[in-house]
């Protein structure tokens, strides 16, 4: 089984492993600071605090260091009153209550009052030897070393000076290791999208980055992997519309050199009396015709490059698709029966519409009624239908019995120029008339399609988005 390859966010391991570094110098600066405390308030704690101890058998241990700090201890009796005294009693005290002694033994600061004797205080500490108890006294002024400790003191004996500049160095070199992981890990993959930049620039074309470990550099690398296939894909698009420009003047060339000819040459016919009398009205009615014929096309093709402009604007109406189609039916029916065809017509009652440019509709609805009548030389049927798809799509279908559309130019039969045989042989057609089609759909959002079907050609155009006759006050 293949084993998923899961690709972190580049930010989230920078990130990750800067918290991590980080924390872990914290946490060497608290144990050092921790270290330098205890290291630090042990030494004067063992200065500034002699022990006393009472053994069971009451023998006071380190008695000696607690006269010099000008202490006392006392002896009390099981009624709390003063026995005996060792050291130099500064007090005049000589029984305590319960509730003192609980003070004394209880060691928290905030009952820690002491013993007050003029402005001199004393701070009392028990201690319990077999049934009697001891009453150790520290002046204040000597035990405020250690009662009132300030840390900051602390952290500026040797010891907390050394720990904080090892922590201090220890950060440095997270700093310093952190910038060169962010270095490493993004030059690698920014070398390889420079390199594939740089082959791109020297115009190869099937240029691929490979997948990046970290998330942005993939991603980085699949939008350039889209913009290369883009840009060969424009460029083949670019090559393609140069063969087919390069293609269009040849065709150009070839239609309207063909008449031209002909009216040069009949021109220099007539100027030079070649021509009889009696043929003198046809000479020029063929000047006349071919001369036509150039305009047609110079008009068409002006058409073309218009609507295959990106800046061509359509004026958009609100249309009744229907009763636009019933007027071109009837102005063509008589050119279509007259012509040898039966002409059959289905469209709605009631109304299509449609927002669309009504000119241009007109033109491709036309086209498409006189293709069917021109090039169809082995049927006699011609019929024109307007449906509705669910309300979405209303499609106009021409259909006519003539002969299939070869199959060789049913891929390209809506590019310029390109013409059946019989239209070649027809004096009519410019091959600019489905190409002009294509691109007036095209602007509308629909589109111009081809299908043989029960032996007809049907010519289709589908507009998207028809209003609803409700909507049409």
């Amino acid at each position: 089984m293949k084993k998923s390859t899961r690709r972190g966010s580049l930010f989230g391991k920078l990130i990750g492993s800067y918290v991590i570094f980080s924390m872990a110098a914290i946490l060497l600066l608290i144990v050092a600071v921790l270290i330098s405390f205890v290291f630090s308030y042990g030494n004067v704690l063992q200065k500034n605090f002699p022990g006393i101890t009472v053994g069971a058998d009451g023998t006071i241990q380190n008695l000696d260091g607690i006269r010099n700090m000008n202490g006392w201890v006392e002896k009390l009796d099981a009624q709390y009153h003063v026995e005996t005294v060792y050291g130099r009693k500064q007090t005049t005290q000589m029984a305590y209550t319960k509730e003192q002694l609980l003070d004394a033994f209880s060691l928290k600061d905030d009952v820690q009052q002491g013993i007050q004797n003029g402005k001199k205080k004393y701070w009392m500490f028990g201690q319990k030897a077999g049934e009697f108890y001891y009453l150790i006294f520290y002046p204040e002024a000597q035990f405020s070393t250690v009662y009132n400790f300030d840390p900051q003191k602390v952290l500026y004996t040797n010891t907390g000076s050394r720990m904080l500049y090892e922590v201090f160095l220890l950060l440095v070199l997270d700093v310093v290791g952190v910038s060169l992981y962010i270095l490493r890990k993004i030059k690698r993959p920014l070398d390889t999208i420079i390199a594939g930049m740089k082959r791109v620039e020297q115009g190869e074309e099937q240029v691929v980055i490979p997948p990046q470990k970290e998330k942005e550099f993939t991603e980085i690398g699949n939008a350039f992997n889209n913009m290369t296939k883009q840009l060969a894909a424009q460029r083949a698009e670019n090559e393609k519309m140069a063969q087919s420009r390069q293609k269009m003047l040849l065709e150009l060339s070839h239609d309207i050199k063909t008449p031209v000819a002909t009216i040069k040459s009949y021109i220099y016919a007539l100027q030079e009396q070649m021509v009889p009398d009696v043929d003198v009205p046809k000479y020029y009615e063929t000047i006349a015709r071919k001369a036509d014929r150039v305009n047609t096309l110079s008009e068409d093709l002006f058409m073309l490059l218009k609507m295959e402009s990106a800046e061509y604007q359509l004026n958009l109406q609100t249309l009744d698709l229907s009763e636009l189609t019933r007027q071109i039916c009837a102005e063509y029916y008589e050119e279509i029966t007259n012509a040898g065809f039966s002409f059959s017509v289905e469209i709605p009652e009631e109304a299509v519409w449609i927002q669309g440019d009504g000119r241009l509709l007109i033109r491709v609805i036309t086209n498409l009624l006189t293709n069917a009548k021109k090039y169809n030389c082995t049927g006699n049927k011609i019929a024109l239908s307007i449906t509705q798809e669910n309300g979405k799509t209303a499609v106009l279908c021409v259909k006519d019995d003539g002969q299939a559309i070869p199959p060789e130019i049913r891929d390209t039969m809506f590019c310029a120029f390109v013409r059946g045989e019989s239209a070649r042989r027809s004096t009519g057609g410019t091959g600019l008339g489905l190409a002009i089609a294509q691109e007036i759909m095209e602007k509308h959002q629909g589109e111009l399609f081809y299908i043989r079907e029960t032996g007809e050609n049907i010519f289709s155009i589908r507009i998207p988005n028809p209003i609803k006759c409700e909507s049409i006050s």
